[in-house]
């Protein structure tokens, strides 16, 4: 039954991609701002910001995205045309969250973010969604659960063996970003994606301050760790790494030593399968130098240890509101904000066994990224789904032949026999009985409708003067701020309210 139930798995994945394939596109539009994740062999890309440049932005001609990409990782592939897989469905949004979970890691899992269209006051409630990989029905299912503070600029990380997501830190999802960068998160959330379960985690006195632009990474030792960003009103230095103990719920804070890289936001970060955190990227307090050097972080040692790497290969130019994905043990660099104001449509691939950017993608070590839950279901790393599937399909007549032989068997022995009540498993996995709502969008179109960008508005908006039926006449941001601040969930959210910041935040691009 288990090879059977493997090779059900497998018919439905590739049926899925058959089905997503109806739509292909060698490069897709430049953006930042989006969200990456690993689920089975498939890397998935969603929203972030369309544009090219800071000029187009600040006329107001770039959008949030509600493209969803695919790119098959078990195959080789030229990095020049990787061959990604599209379609648009679901919500149009930047700066949110992409995880896993389900009760075999089936589901991505999108959080927060900012939207586009802030009239949907469904979305900036319940800004949690659920896509599930294994059906073709091109929707997103609201959660339906109550979150707290809607935000953006926070981080995921997922728990692979009990398909649990932890989420932390952000800031508001207000229009205003110099309003939203003064309030910076510092909670933990907790998401059992099996159950649609959430709750707040209680804060000790190793909690991180709030902070935005941070990266959090989860190792195998079932820990998070916290690396940089944006704080109060300056960066974290890197040398502050903040542990959090998923088994035992508990933070930690180490020193680490060693070649520091620079302090910066806007970075990314991924895991390996031997206790290691490699960063790449980043930008500074101003946005006016960005980073292109990798560094690694080991947290096997007793005092954790950073190092620079010099990579060899064709580097590719400094960036910043990207994505990095640990595949195998290739790391997987994709789009992001460059210098000179532009935005980048491509992807990179550094293998972190020789720290070399590769011209073509090869698939190694994919056990080392398997996102089945450890249920005794291993994953049999490969580049060919061919030989995969003619395994499977051997193995699944083999099964048959060997129940037929059984039958035969009892059948001559049916006289002698006795009859046994039959055994009835239903074998339900859990499901999301609240997941009544559904979100699409323009299912199957092949082209984003060009809308104009509309203000964020949401429970924390700071009103206008001149329209204020709340008392905002006379009153500073902050003020008005701290005011929506307390009539909100404040009870599910631990913040910091810091000083104005003439930084940009929803936007790299804004001055």
């Amino acid at each position: 039954m288990l090879i059977l139930k493997q090779f059900t798995t497998l018919v439905a994945t590739t049926c899925i991609e058959l089905l997503v394939q109806s739509v292909n596109a060698a490069l897709p539009d430049p953006r930042w701002g989006h969200a990456a994740v690993l689920l089975r062999n498939n890397l998935y890309i969603y929203g972030g910001k369309v544009g090219l440049t800071r000029e187009a932005d600040l006329n107001d001609t770039s959008q949030n995205s509600n493209q969803l990409l695919m790119l098959n990782v078990s195959d080789s592939f030229s990095v020049s045309d990787p061959g990604w897989m599209t379609r648009f469905v679901g919500p149009n949004v930047a700066y949110h969250t992409l995880s896993i979970g389900g009760s075999q890691n089936e589901l991505l899992v999108l959080y927060g973010g900012e939207y586009a269209n802030s009239t949907d006051e469904q979305i900036l409630e319940n800004p949690l969604f659920y896509y599930n990989t294994l059906n073709s029905s091109s929707v997103w299912d609201n959660a339906g659960l109550s979150l707290g503070t809607p935000r953006m600029s926070h981080t995921a990380v997922t728990k692979l063996d009990k398909s649990i997501n932890y989420f932390f830190g952000g800031i508001p999802n207000v229009s205003n970003s110099l309003i939203s960068s003064q309030v910076q998160f510092q909670d933990l959330f907790k998401l059992d994606t099996k159950n649609n379960l959430w709750s707040l985690q209680s804060t000790d006195p190793n909690t991180p301050s709030g902070r935005f632009h941070h990266t959090a990474t989860i190792l195998s030792d079932g820990k998070m760790y916290v690396i940089g960003g944006y704080s109060k009103d300056e960066l974290v230095d890197m040398s502050q790494i903040y542990v959090y103990d998923t088994i035992n719920a508990k933070w930690d804070v180490q020193t680490a030593g060693g070649k520091l890289p620079t302090a910066r936001r806007a970075h990314v970060a991924v895991g390996t399968h031997d206790g290691k955190v490699i960063i790449h990227g980043g930008v500074n307090i101003n946005y006016n130098v960005l980073y292109g050097d990798v560094a690694v972080l080991d947290t096997t040692q007793s005092q954790f240890v950073w190092s620079i790497k010099e990579t060899k290969g064709a580097v590719p130019p400094a960036r910043y509101s990207h994505t990095a994905t640990m595949v195998g043990t290739n790391m997987l660099i994709a789009f992001g904000y460059l210098a000179n104001d532009v935005s980048d449509n491509n992807i990179y691939v550094l293998d972190t066994t020789t720290f070399t950017w590769k011209e073509n993608y090869t698939p190694n070590n994919l056990d080392y990224t398997n996102t089945i839950p450890h249920s005794g279901v291993s994953q049999e790393p490969s580049s060919s789904k061919a030989g995969t599937i003619a395994g499977s399909v051997i193995g699944v007549i083999s099964f048959f032949l060997l129940i037929g032989g059984l039958f035969l068997f009892y059948r001559r022995r049916k006289r002698n026999a006795f009859y046994a009540a039959p055994y009835s498993s239903t074998g339900e996995q859990p499901s999301n009985q609240d997941k009544s709502k559904k979100f699409s969008i323009s299912s199957g179109s092949t082209a984003v409708e060009e809308l104009p960008r509309l203000s964020m508005s949401s429970g924390l908006a700071v009103p206008m003067a001149g329209t204020s039926k709340n008392g905002a006449h006379g009153k500073d941001y902050s003020t008005i701020l701290e005011e929506r601040m307390m009539d909100s969930d404040v009870q599910q959210s631990n913040f910091l309210i810091v000083p104005k910041s003439p930084l940009r935040v929803t936007n790299p691009d804004n001055n």
